[in-house]
């Protein structure tokens, strides 16, 4: 469905906000210090107060909730920058804007000028939307798991060979970092595990509802993370085996999800 003008006022609105956010962190960060908290809640705050507007537009219909490879992502986005800007108030989590502020934008214009050929879900009942939910939580908190290994990855590397000091100094500490990407790992291992076994409630004949390839990646990559985790309690696993863990496995919960909505809604159209 095409967009409203409203909706591509709010979603110009939310794009502007979170790109004068982001060339504000970048400017800091060639100057070598970060932007003050209030200044950068003033514009994210608005511009998840537009984004989950828009999000809303796009996910309800008159005929039922429509969760398209758009709509889908634009709700995964603002789920975990709502989840970013919570934690900063307490944790240091900052630069995981500059990863999800543009993921953010990408996502929004996707939404507004993509299309997909999935029909609006009717019918559905509560657990059903809890499933869903639940599903799309998971997917967000391992999202920022992702991120945050992203970042890692590139302050050990800057670590080991001794360059960009200076901005490492913007960083908390490598253990730090180490025990806020745990955390959030075992957050999104407990959801994942959640919506995988509330999902086999709605599974009637996985064949016929083309959801094998979907389930079969989702339970790969569980597996993955649980190991993951496993071998860092019990073996002292850590480093860059906890970060391209991560990045593995959550490239496999990419394809379980986004990647079959992806072939099965543009490339295929059905």
């Amino acid at each position: 469905m095409a967009p409203t003008f409203s909706g591509l006022a709010i979603g110009a609105g939310a794009v502007t906000l979170y790109a004068l956010a982001s060339a504000l962190m970048l400017r800091n960060l060639r100057n070598h210090s970060l932007v003050p908290l209030r200044i950068l809640m003033l514009l994210v705050l608005p511009g998840l107060a537009l984004h989950a507007l828009l999000t809303w537009l796009q996910i309800e219909r008159e005929t039922g909730l429509y969760f398209g490879f758009f709509a889908a992502a634009t709700l995964v986005a603002l789920i975990m920058t709502t989840f970013v800007a919570l934690a900063m108030v307490r944790l240091p989590v900052q630069n995981l804007l500059l990863l999800v502020l543009p993921i953010n934008i990408v996502t929004i214009i996707g939404a507004l000028t993509g299309s997909g050929a999935a029909g609006p879900m009717t019918g559905l009942d509560a657990p059903l939307i809890a499933h869903i939910l639940v599903s799309i939580t998971a997917y967000s908190i391992l999202f920022m798991a992702a991120c945050q290994a992203l970042v890692l990855t590139y302050q050990e590397h800057a670590l080991r060979s001794k360059r960009s000091i200076v901005t490492l100094r913007l960083l908390p500490p490598l253990e730090t970092m180490e025990s806020l990407l745990f955390a959030l790992l075992w957050a999104g291992v407990i959801t994942l595990t959640l919506a995988i076994t509330s999902g086999f409630a709605f599974l009637d004949d996985m064949f016929a509802q083309h959801v094998v390839h979907h389930t079969v990646l989702a339970m790969a990559s569980w597996l993955l993370y649980t190991g993951l985790l496993t071998g860092h309690y019990a073996f002292g696993w850590r480093s860059y085996t906890a970060t391209y863990g991560t990045l593995i496995a959550f490239a496999l919960l990419l394809l379980a999800y986004f990647g079959s909505k992806f072939v099965l809604e543009i490339v295929l159209g059905s």
